[in-house]
Order: C-alpha cells, then sequence, then structure tokens
C-alpha cells in the first residue's frame, strides 16, 4: 500500500460492543456487524460494564433500554461518569422498542449518542454504527497541496483566524462532508482506484463551492472541510444540499454514481471556539450519515432534544420480555426498508434577492412531510435543489418499471442546474 493510499482503510480495529438481555438480537445484530467489525456481547448493563473494563479496543457502544441488573439508563450514566476517557467518551447507540419522546429524552440525558427503534433494520444499523466508529487517518499536509486543497493544519489555522474575525453581521460556517458507503467502495475499488474516487469527490466539492467557500480542505481519508466567511447558517445549509445534489450529474470516473453526507454548524448558534464549531459538526455529520447518507444536516439529536438535562432520571420498574422464536427472527426484529420518519424541524433563515424568507434545509424526506402538514409552501426557496434528488428517484424508477419519464427528468435537472447557477 503506498503512502498515499494508506489514508483509507476498510476496517477498523475499533470493536462493537452490543449490550442487550435478548440473546436473539445480540446475535442478530452479530451477524450483521461482523462484516465490518469485530463484535462483543453482554447480556445486561452490569455485564457490559464489566467488558468496557476489560476490553481497550471498544468503539461504538450499542445497547438496549429494559435490561436486569443493570439498565440502560444507569449503564449509560455510569460510562459517562467513568474516569476513563476511553470509555467516557465513546459514542453509545440505544436500541430500544420504545418510539417515545421520553424514553429518548431520558437516554439522551444520560449521555445516549443516537437512537435506533426496534423493530431493527439492518441499513440502518449498519450506517449508524459505521457513522460513529472512526476509521480514517488524517491526510498528509503535501499530499492535500498537491490535490489543489488544504491539508488539516493549514484549514484549522484558518479557521481560528477567521473566527476571531467573525460576527453577528459576518458570521463564520463550517461544512463538513464525507463520502457515504465508504467500506463498500473500498471493497470493491481497492486502494488506488479508491484513492482515484477521493480525489474525484474533492475535485467536484472544489468546483462546485463557488465564491461563498473561503477555503476547502481534506482532513481526512474521505472527509473534507469548507469554510464560508458572512454566510448565515440558513444560506451554507442550502450550499450544502446543492453540494449533495450535484453528485448525481458527477458520477466517478467509471460511470458510478456517489453520494456525499454534509454537517453545518454557524457561529451564530452559540459556540465559544472555533473547536467547539467544529464539534457541532462533527455530530450533525454523523447523523446526516446516520440518517443513511446523501443528506446536508443542520441539526444532531442534541439540537432536537435540547433542554433534555433537566429530566429527573428516577428509577423505573422494567419487565423481563420473552424473546422471539429463532424461526420468526427475521419478522420480529427487522424492517425490509428504512424510511427514516422526520421529526417536526426547525427553521432557517434563507437570504434571497430582494429580502428573506423562512424555510427549513430538507431532503424528500421532509419535503413530504411538510406538503403532508399542509405546510408546502415553506419547501418554496429549495424547489430547485429538490430536483435535483427528484430526478435521481425518477430515474431509478424509469429503469425498473418503464414509464416513459425521459422528457420529465430531463426538465428536473435543468431546473435542478440552473437553481445552481442562480
Amino acid at each position: 500500500m503506498s503512502a498515499t493510499t494508506a489514508v483509507v482503510t476498510a476496517r477498523n480495529s475499533g470493536r462493537v460492543l452490543v449490550v442487550d438481555d435478548s440473546a436473539v438480537i445480540r446475535q442478530a445484530i452479530s451477524k450483521m456487524l461482523k462484516v465490518d467489525f469485530d463484535v462483543a456481547v453482554a447480556g445486561d448493563g452490569e455485564a457490559g460494564w464489566e467488558a468496557l473494563s476489560q476490553a481497550s479496543d471498544v468503539g461504538v457502544l450499542i445497547t438496549d433500554i429494559e435490561m436486569p441488573r443493570l439498565d440502560g439508563y444507569a449503564f449509560i450514566c455510569r460510562v459517562r461518569a467513568s474516569d476513563e476517557p476511553r470509555i467516557r467518551d465513546l459514542p453509545i447507540i440505544v436500541i430500544t422498542g420504545a418510539d417515545d419522546d421520553e424514553t429518548k429524552a431520558r437516554a439522551f440525558a444520560c449521555g445516549a449518542t443516537d437512537f435506533i427503534t426496534k423493530p431493527l433494520n439492518l441499513s440502518q444499523l449498519q450506517a449508524c454504527t459505521q457513522a460513529y466508529m472512526r476509521f480514517e487517518q488524517p491526510v498528509p499536509e503535501d499530499l492535500a497541496a498537491h490535490e489543489g486543497l488544504l491539508g488539516r493544519r493549514a484549514f484549522y489555522d484558518q479557521g481560528e483566524a477567521l473566527w476571531r474575525g467573525a460576527s453577528t453581521e459576518r458570521p463564520l460556517t463550517l461544512l463538513l462532508a464525507t463520502l457515504d458507503r465508504v467500506r463498500i467502495l473500498y471493497r470493491e475499488y481497492g486502494d488506488e482506484r479508491m484513492e482515484g474516487v477521493v480525489r474525484h469527490v474533492g475535485a467536484v466539492l472544489r468546483d462546485e463551492a463557488g465564491a461563498e467557500a473561503v477555503a476547502l480542505a481534506r482532513l481526512g481519508g474521505t472527509e473534507f472541510g469548507i469554510l464560508a466567511s458572512g454566510v448565515s447558517k440558513g444560506r451554507a445549509l442550502a450550499l450544502g444540499q446543492s453540494l449533495v445534489g450535484v453528485f448525481a450529474n458527477r458520477p466517478a470516473p467509471d460511470g458510478k454514481t456517489l453520494s456525499i453526507s454534509v454537517g453545518v454548524a454557524s457561529s451564530e448558534e452559540g459556540a465559544n471556539t472555533f473547536e467547539g464549531l467544529r464539534q457541532i459538526a462533527e455530530e450533525r455529520l454523523k447523523r446526516a450519515v446516520a440518517l443513511g447518507g446523501n443528506r446536508a444536516s443542520g441539526s444532531a439529536l442534541s439540537d432536537t432534544l435540547g433542554g433534555a438535562e433537566e429530566l429527573v432520571l428516577d428509577g423505573v420498574a422494567l419487565a423481563e420480555e420473552a424473546e422471539p422464536e429463532a424461526d420468526a427472527v427475521a419478522e420480529v426484529l427487522f424492517e425490509p426498508e428504512f424510511l427514516p420518519e422526520p421529526a417536526s424541524p426547525s427553521t432557517f433563515a434563507v437570504a434571497e434577492r430582494g429580502g428573506s424568507a423562512r424555510a427549513t434545509l430538507m431532503g424528500l424526506d421532509r419535503a413530504l412531510w411538510y406538503v403532508a402538514d399542509g405546510r408546502g409552501g415553506e419547501i418554496e426557496p429549495f424547489l430547485d435543489l429538490l430536483a435535483s434528488d427528484l430526478a435521481v428517484l425518477l430515474e431509478f424508477l424509469d429503469t425498473r418499471r418503464h414509464l416513459g419519464l425521459e422528457a420529465a427528468i430531463a426538465a428536473l435537472r435543468r431546473m435542478a442546474g440552473s437553481g445552481r447557477g442562480a
């Protein structure tokens, strides 16, 4: 493996620890994740704590809530109170059968990072685990410079300088972007060809970021950073969605359609340092990846559940659940497809000619949510951006059902193209 391609790696040495009192679920999750990760299991919170204490290579913790001896709430709180940073800072994905805000808020108050509701979906769990498992090494500074991009150190130095000059009138916005489905692509391409794919992603971002981007860097094997000065969060969200959409028309050199995920954070949101801004953007990037990728995110779980730390975490009585029969595992545990159900989105200001409009950045799923809620007018500022996503979906549908949608697809692509140029 050459020095230039060593930055992309298909497998992380980090281990996933699965804590659940159901042997069926433990076995199912292990089978699901073992292609990409080493997996360890434990039957309750006490056993999980013992495993964490003994194993130094756990990178992601997946835990149930309702368990005997030590339930998920207490287990998460114990992890977050650990004196050892390797334990205290672990990403914690909660798997629960209770799809209600109270359960999520209580777990978040203890320190949960993300949630997946039973019945499980294979793609969702894989994407969520991959999002929180660090597996890439920084790109050498000279390699990034050779690609016409900044390296990590130079990018963060420029970010610090811009941060000192940021103000209410001239906010600083950070976009973090990463290539989706890295492990799948790596297994298909191998070292040398994969590096060419990543370079292509960087070139597309450089071409499409436009004048609003004052700095563009390759930060990791497949991770990129963009700094925008004097750009509101709403405008940066629109830029992020535009970058996501452009890859439908800019395939890899071999013709494969790629996708990226983007996390957006702004100095308008109250971060105290540039490092704080970076952490917010990274959390939102992970959330975008965990939801399946191919999207830009300006919010994360901690944003939607803000204030959860004020909840009283009193004990609850838990009933032991009967485990399903082995031959019914697929029906009980897994859903055939993952379609994230959007929560009521936050609202951001999006600058437009002659004034401003209130709108929310969204993918097709959120756009449908607004239309169903009778608020279709609020997606008007993003119709050009949504057209790109819709064209990809209709093209796929047309190849499967032969509906003669070529003219409609072409019209949508023209609409998306004119929106980017506006």
